[in-house]
């Protein structure tokens, strides 16, 4: 009876020692886990909100470098990339009955190609800011100018003179029709147009593009 009665006593002793451990070891484990989901919560919201941030400021940059970008095309209105010289001769003359008068003229024009107007030039910037696409225009004629003009050798009557004004029509017409001529295949078109190409990419490159193309 006795050896009963005693094991019984260290029974109660261990449940009593067993419940006093999980009555401690709870605690300890609803602190740890307590403070892992709150870690875990800041984590979280750091992550987000470093998220949002940076979004936020790659919107900014971007905003920052398309603005840039487009200040500076604007400072550029009108940009020439060929100029063509050229010469020709031409006779002007009139007659009426036994009068005559004639003028034969030399000049040089000055033909201008280029891009007409750079705020027609539009753009997209790649979301990393590091690439431009370009959308450029054709060129065009920005100017067919009278350099030069001598006259080499005329007769006049008082029966049917020969204006000024007269010369300049002359002098106008020839200038239009050598200028067609000269643009009627289109190579000097393209050639200014590639050259404007150039000039763009190595501006924009200057500015910090890493990759500068051309639709």
């Amino acid at each position: 009876v006795i050896i009963i009665y005693m094991e019984e006593k260290k029974s109660e002793k261990i449940k009593k020692e067993r419940k006093q451990r999980n009555v401690m070891v709870h605690p300890f484990l609803t602190k740890i886990t307590v403070r892992i989901v709150f870690v875990l919560i800041l984590a979280g919201l750091f992550c987000g909100g470093g998220f949002f941030a940076f979004k936020r400021i790659s919107k900014v940059t971007l905003s920052t470098k398309h603005a840039m970008v487009e200040q500076q095309l604007s400072y550029c209105q009108e940009l020439v990339t060929a100029k063509y010289r050229y010469s020709d001769i031409i006779t002007l003359k009139k007659s009426a009955g036994f009068s005559k008068s004639y003028s034969i003229i030399k000049y040089t024009g000055l033909l201008r190609v280029g891009i007409a107007d750079f705020t027609d030039i539009s753009f997209k910037i790649s979301n990393n800011g590091k690439a431009l696409i370009l959308h450029v225009p054709q060129a065009e004629v920005l100017g067919n100018d009278l350099v030069r003009q001598e006259v080499f050798d005329e007769k006049q009557s008082i029966f049917v003179p020969i204006s000024t004004q007269e010369i300049f029509n002359e002098i106008d017409d020839a200038r239009r029709t050598t200028a067609e001529e000269m643009l009627a295949d289109g190579d000097l078109l393209n050639e200014a147009r590639d050259y404007a190409v150039k000039i763009l990419i190595q501006f924009l490159m200057l500015m910090g593009f890493d990759e500068v193309t051309v639709e």
